[in-house]
């Protein structure tokens, strides 16, 4: 594992080197080499890779993957701006961002969980679209550090009880006897990561960060940085499954609301990005539904759920991406009946809505399915609700793709350009994860 933490600082020293116009092409090729690398190093599903703070699970493995996958596709988009800065500040935040999946400290996965808001804050602030990045990645800023501070408090309460913050030794030992003092503790153990997922009621700085930031900055939150919440949710909940046996519930039924709610809030988007990003939250609570349950097939769902999420909506935000180059804006109603200007992007737009409302052979159908199951297996009496949220869910992302291609279209869009190669090489390498890995479910499950 050491000799991947050394391939990664060489990086470093690359990217002051190397010709600057072959410099993202360059470093997005490195980086899928690197996955090779982690694929061959890969021996049981069991904890392995052990060393002195470091090691991985299948959780945290496939999250590694999923973000380095993730960053090598951002050194593919076209910029226009400092690529030096940006390719520095990007292998700065993969860096950071596989060292807190990979850590087995709870206190260093706490300390990485925070620096990485740092890149994102810079690269929303840096290179975003509009003058109120500003007040947005502030915004994004102040949200994250004041849920995630209680989460310290406790860090060092926990230290003092156990000795030790390793996931493998704090387990569902821990139980006050006064109910409120339970009620508190488990609380603040995943409030930071409910803000960071975002759930229902803790989501507003969201969308406010999609909406300012570059492209690169909305694949990279959507892909990677929500799933860093997903992930620490997961060992909070391990830590404490007796105080969760008792707890959940509350969570389970916000989650179910908030999936019908925000599907709802969907259709009276506007723009693209913002639709995109609400999307997100409406996947997140799924998964959220999924993991509280505490099953086995609730886990492993929302394990799936947060890898073929990452790869949709990451798509999705470059869809996006690629009518705005071509357009100079979001608004749905001045990207009517582009089925005229570029036929070949609408089969690839068509294709990412179907994912993103769970169609076969995707993996979101997989993860949907997992997690439905153990929802009903949960209790029964929520399957209206459910059909209904799914319902809501599906209808959007139809909603979306219609609205966009279909229609008369506006007098601007006669002198945009075309799409090149590379933009559809983005896209394939996005789509044969998300629909190919279903055919090595095994690996996984």
């Amino acid at each position: 594992m050491m000799k991947i933490y050394l391939y990664m600082f060489m990086l470093i020293f690359v990217i002051l080197n190397l010709n600057k116009k072959l410099l993202l092409n360059f470093l997005g090729n490195i980086l899928m080499f690197l996955i090779l690398i982690f694929l061959l190093s890969f021996n049981c599903l069991n904890w392995f890779g052990l060393y002195d703070f470091l090691m991985m699970d299948l959780f945290s493995y496939i999250l590694v993957i999923l973000s380095i996958w993730i960053i090598s596709l951002m050194f593919f988009i076209n910029l226009n701006f400092n690529k030096l800065i940006y390719s520095f500040l990007l292998i700065m935040l993969l860096f950071v961002l596989m060292l807190s999946f990979m850590v087995m400290n709870y206190f260093m996965f706490y300390l990485f969980f925070e620096i990485s808001l740092i890149p994102t804050f810079l690269l929303i602030m840096g290179w975003g679209y509009q003058p109120e990045r500003i007040n947005s990645s502030m915004y994004m800023l102040m949200y994250t550090m004041f849920a995630s501070l209680p989460l310290l408090l406790i860090l060092f309460y926990l230290y003092n009880l156990n000795f030790t913050l390793n996931y493998l030794f704090m387990l569902n030992k821990l139980i006050f006897e006064n109910y409120l003092l339970n009620w508190c503790f488990y609380f603040l153990m995943i409030f930071a990561f409910m803000v960071k997922l975002p759930m229902f009621m803790f989501h507003i700085w969201l969308p406010k960060a999609h909406v300012e930031a570059p492209v690169t900055g909305s694949m990279i939150l959507a892909g990677v940085m929500l799933k860093l919440g997903g992930y620490g949710m997961i060992r909070s909940l391990m830590m404490m499954m007796n105080l969760s046996k008792k707890f959940n519930l509350y969570f389970i039924v916000l989650s179910l609301i908030g999936i019908i709610y925000i599907s709802l809030i969907c259709f009276r988007q506007f723009d693209l990005k913002m639709l995109v990003a609400y999307s997100s939250v409406v996947h997140m609570g799924m998964m959220m539904m999924g993991v509280f349950c505490l099953m086995y097939w609730g886990f492993y769902g929302g394990l799936l759920m947060m890898i073929s999420h990452g790869l949709c909506s990451s798509g999705l935000f470059v869809l996006v991406n690629f009518l705005y180059e071509r357009s100079k804006s979001r608004m749905m109603i001045l990207n009517k009946g582009m089925i005229y200007f570029l036929p070949m992007l609408m089969m690839w737009w068509f294709l990412f809505c179907m994912f993103n409302l769970s169609a076969p052979p995707s993996l979101n159908l997989v993860s949907e399915l997992m997690i439905l199951m153990n929802m009903l297996n949960w209790s029964f009496n929520i399957i209206l609700i459910l059909m209904l949220g799914m319902y809501l869910s599906a209808i959007y992302s139809l909603y979306m793709f219609s609205y966009i291609y279909h229609g008369k279209f506006m007098s601007n869009l006669l002198k945009i350009f075309p799409m090149n190669l590379l933009n559809y090489m983005n896209l394939i390498i996005h789509f044969i994860p998300l629909n190919f890995i279903i055919l090595k479910i095994n690996f996984i499950i």
